[in-house]
């Protein structure tokens, strides 16, 4: 009887051991999914961040940190978690972070909290490729500085050979030139890719063109990322060519367009030359023109 009571205790130990590492086993599964999940929010939340931030790179670094900032705190992250890194040219930003996450069942074991560590790198670089709202006009190479008030169409007796500044994207005419003034042109452009000039004056869109950019109520100190009066255009090597003619593209830039108008019944466009963040692809070996992709790298 002794012996079979034995048996019975050792059983009944053993099954309880087992019984403990199951549930220990169970515990760090359960929190150890906790803590999967709170890395992915992490990176998403500092991935999140980087992006939104870069967007004001590379000339107002104070800025971009602001928005870094912002993202991280509203997606739960202590900035004292944080550390943002901007380089000093602009070109690239970098957070990490190491945050604590307490576990539930764990700490039935002993094992109270774990450290999730998260990092991400945004990098600029001159944009290899423009996608919507490319503006039909096209400017020369140039070593523009902020703030430089550029022809981006000019007037009669300004052009080369019948050619004014205008560019032919997805087709050619005066209805075709006019609504991608207004509102862009919705395909894609590379660097390499050649388009076809549009010759003539067409100042018979000034009217319309001058209204509705009259009708967006900002100015070059004052205004909106995604404002409309924003313009994204293609630059060449040159534009003195003669006639309907291919010119290929070297880069793009970005203006502010300030006007548009008629002098003795030509048509002239002016803008300001600005720097700008998109998310369009990027090509280190191009020389910069003024218009940034970005990318999240490892």
């Amino acid at each position: 009887m002794n012996i079979i009571r034995g048996e019975k205790g050792n059983v009944t130990i053993l099954v309880s051991l087992v019984f403990l590492a199951l549930m220990g086993i169970m515990a760090l599964v359960i929190d150890m999914g906790v803590v999967f999940a709170q890395k992915v929010e992490l990176t998403n939340a500092i991935d999140a961040a980087l992006l939104a931030g870069a967007q004001e790179l590379p000339d107002d670094k104070t800025k971009a940190r602001t928005v870094m900032e912002t993202y991280l705190v509203e997606n739960g992250i202590a900035l004292d978690d944080v550390q943002i890194t901007i380089a000093s040219n602009g070109l690239s930003a970098e957070i990490d972070s190491t945050i604590k996450v307490s576990h539930y069942f764990a700490q039935m074991i002993g094992i109270e909290t774990s450290e999730v560590t998260g990092n991400g790198k945004v990098v600029l670089g001159p944009a290899s490729s423009a996608k919507g709202g490319i503006r039909p006009f096209g400017v020369e190479k140039y070593d523009f500085q902020y703030g430089d008030e550029v022809a981006l169409k000019v007037g009669g007796g300004d052009g080369y050979h019948g050619n004014y500044g205008a560019l032919a994207l997805g087709g050619s005419g005066a209805c075709v030139l006019l609504n991608n003034a207004l509102y862009g042109y919705d395909g894609e452009l590379n660097v390499g890719d050649t388009v076809l000039t549009e010759p003539g004056n067409m100042a018979g869109m000034v009217n319309s063109l001058s209204y509705y950019i009259n009708n967006i109520d900002e100015s070059f100190d004052d205004y909106s990322r995604d404002s409309d009066r924003v313009w994204t255009v293609p630059i060449f090597e040159s534009l003195e060519v003669s006639g309907r003619t291919a010119v290929e593209v070297v880069g793009f830039a970005q203006f502010f367009v300030e006007n548009a108008y008629k002098i003795q019944g030509k048509a002239e466009i002016h803008g300001r030359f600005i720097e700008y963040v998109t998310n369009g692809n990027i090509d280190p070996t191009l020389e910069s023109t003024g218009v940034y992709g970005m990318k999240l790298v490892d």
